[in-house]
C-alpha cells in the first residue's frame, strides 16, 4: 500500500515476500499511472514516506522515482515535491485500456432529459464569480443569519451526540420537525394536519417522485400546464407517463380544459403551481380554484399542488392551498424549505391523508431510511424558536426591493421592446421580449456576456417556440441587478431576427 499524500493505494511490487528493487516501484507505479488509480498530477509521497511505507531503503526510492521521471510517468518540483506528469496520456501505456474499453459493457436505460439539466451555464463552464445568473427565484444566502444557522447547527449537533440520534434508524429529529412543521403549515398556510400527515423528503423534486410513482402506472394520462417545472413532468414520463397540456393565461390554469380532457380519457393527476405559478408567476383565481376541486372529485383524479415559495407573497393576502379545503381528499401537497433557507438546505415535505403518507414512507425506504438527524433538528428549532419566521420577515423586505430595481431596469433598457406583469409574489418575474428578438438566441449570446438567462422554450413540455424568460431576482443585490440587465441588453443587441 502506498499512501498518495493523505490517501492509500494499492501498488503491485510483484511477488509477495520478495525483496524489492528500484524497478519493481518503477514497474507498479507504471501499472498503477497506466490503469488509472494514479492521476495525471497526483502528488506523491516524499522518498522518505515511501521507504517506511514499503519498507525499503530510501535511496532504493530515490533511484525510482529519478528513473520514472527519465522515462516521463514523474515529474519532480522543487521544494513541492513528486507528481504524476500532467501531461501523461494514460491511452498511450503499453497494455492500458482505452477509454471505449472502460465503459460499463452491458445495455443501460438512459433517461432523455430536457435541456432544463444542462450544466449552469452551457458549454460546460464552471460556475465562477465572473457570471451572473439569472436562476429560477433562488434566495440570496448572502441574507441568512449565519450566527443564528452556527448556534443551532451546534446545538443540534451536540445533543444529538449526546441523546443517540445520529444512530442508524433513530427517527427522533423527524418526529420533531414534522411536528414543526405542521404548526408552521397551520398557522402560514391554513393546513390543519397533525405530523402523521406528512412525509420528509430530501428535497422537492425526491417529493414529486415519491408521489408520482404512488399514482402512475404506465399508459395513465397526467396533466401539466403548458408552461410547467421541467423536472415534474421529465419524472412522470420516467415512470411512464402520458403527459398532455393545458393551457394558462393572467389567471392561471384554463381549468375547462382539463374538464374537456375528463370526457376524452381518464386522467391520473394533474400537477400545477397555483399560488405562483412556474414559471409565468401568475396566480389562480378562486372560482378556477373551486372548479378543480370540483372536477377531481368528480372524475377521481388527483391534483398535485406544488407550493414552492408561498411566505414571498408582497401584494395583498396569498391564496390558501388547495389543500386547505376540509373536504378535499384528493390533494397531495408538495412544499419546500428551500426557498426560505437556500438550496443546500435539502428540506422536502409531502402533505396528504394519512393512507397517503404511510404508503409513501414505506416506498421511501426504498431509497433512504432516513435523512440527515442534525439538520432535521436544527430546522426543527429554526422553526419552533421563530427564527426561520423572522428571516423571511426580514428578507422578503430585500425581495420586494429587488423586485422593483429589476422591473426598473427592465423598463429603462428595453421599453416596448418587453412585456411583464408584476406578480402578487414569488422571487422571479415572467418577462415576454417582441417578436423581433430570439430569445433562443439571446441565451446563447449572454453566455459570452457573462451572463446565464434560461430561454422561456426550456419549460415547455412540449418544446415549443416560447418568446421570454423567467428572471429570478433575489440572489443578486440592486447593483447586480442593473449590471446583470446591462448584460441582458447587450445580448439582446445579437439576438434580432
Amino acid at each position: 500500500m502506498v499512501q498518495i499524500r493523505n490517501w492509500r493505494l494499492l501498488l503491485d511490487l510483484g511477488q509477495a515476500g520478495a525483496s524489492v528493487s528500484y524497478r519493481d516501484i518503477v514497474a507498479g507505479l507504471a501499472r498503477a499511472i497506466g490503469d488509472g488509480r494514479l492521476l495525471p498530477g497526483a502528488a506523491l509521497p516524499g522518498t522518505r514516506d515511501m521507504a517506511a511505507m514499503l519498507g525499503v531503503n530510501r535511496k532504493t526510492v530515490i533511484v525510482a522515482y529519478e528513473e520514472a521521471a527519465i522515462k516521463g510517468w514523474l515529474v519532480s518540483r522543487e521544494r513541492s515535491g513528486t507528481y504524476v506528469s500532467s501531461a501523461f496520456d494514460r491511452g498511450a501505456v503499453h497494455g492500458a485500456p482505452g477509454a471505449q474499453d472502460r465503459l460499463f459493457a452491458p445495455a443501460l436505460q438512459t433517461l432523455s432529459l430536457p435541456g432544463y439539466f444542462d450544466e449552469l451555464p452551457p458549454q460546460g463552464a464552471l460556475r465562477d464569480r465572473r457570471m451572473m445568473y439569472f436562476d429560477n427565484g433562488s434566495p440570496d444566502h448572502r441574507l441568512l443569519p449565519q450566527a443564528i444557522l452556527h448556534r443551532h447547527y451546534r446545538r443540534a449537533l451536540r445533543e444529538s451526540l449526546r441523546n443517540g440520534r445520529v444512530r442508524y434508524g433513530n427517527l427522533e429529529s423527524a418526529r420533531q420537525l414534522r411536528e414543526a412543521l405542521a404548526g408552521m403549515l397551520a398557522a402560514t398556510r391554513a393546513l390543519a394536519v397533525s405530523p402523521a400527515n406528512i412525509c420528509l423528503t430530501q428535497g422537492t423534486q425526491m417529493a414529486l417522485h415519491l408521489a408520482a410513482a404512488a399514482l402512475i402506472r404506465p399508459g395513465d394520462t397526467v396533466v401539466v400546464e403548458r408552461l410547467s417545472y421541467p423536472p415534474a413532468w421529465a419524472i412522470f414520463q420516467a415512470l411512464g407517463a402520458r403527459v398532455e397540456v393545458v393551457d394558462i393565461d393572467a389567471h392561471g390554469c384554463q381549468v375547462e380544459q382539463v374538464e374537456t380532457l375528463c370526457r376524452r380519457r381518464p386522467i391520473r393527476f394533474i400537477y400545477l403551481t397555483p399560488h405562483h405559478q412556474f414559471p409565468s408567476t401568475v396566480s389562480l383565481r378562486a372560482d378556477r380554484r373551486e372548479k378543480l376541486l370540483g372536477l377531481a372529485i368528480r372524475h377521481g383524479f388527483a391534483i398535485i399542488e406544488e407550493d414552492y415559495d408561498h411566505e414571498y407573497h408582497f401584494t395583498g393576502r396569498p391564496y390558501a392551498p388547495l389543500a386547505s379545503d376540509p373536504w378535499q381528499r384528493h390533494v397531495i401537497y408538495v412544499g419546500s424549505l428551500s426557498k426560505l433557507l437556500g438550496s443546500s438546505f435539502r428540506c422536502g415535505f409531502v402533505v396528504g391523508p394519512e393512507n397517503l403518507i404511510a404508503t409513501l414512507e414505506g416506498n421511501q425506504h426504498l431509497l433512504a431510511t432516513h435523512g440527515d438527524a442534525i439538520l432535521q433538528k436544527m430546522l426543527a428549532e429554526l422553526i419552533t424558536d421563530g427564527e426561520l419566521r423572522r428571516h423571511v420577515r426580514r428578507s422578503s423586505k430585500h425581495y420586494r426591493d429587488r423586485q422593483e430595481v429589476l422591473l426598473d431596469c427592465l423598463q429603462r433598457s428595453f421599453g416596448d421592446r418587453i412585456s411583464t406583469r408584476v406578480p402578487e409574489g414569488g422571487l422571479a418575474l415572467w418577462v415576454t421580449f417582441s417578436e423581433d428578438l430570439d430569445v433562443d438566441a439571446l441565451a446563447r449570446n449572454a453566455i459570452s456576456e457573462g451572463l446565464f438567462v434560461r430561454s422561456g422554450s426550456q419549460f415547455s413540455p412540449l418544446g415549443e417556440s416560447i418568446n421570454g424568460s423567467r428572471l429570478g431576482f433575489a440572489s443578486m443585490s440592486s447593483d447586480e441587478l442593473v449590471r446583470a440587465v446591462a448584460r441582458l441588453q447587450r445580448a439582446s443587441l445579437r439576438s434580432r431576427r
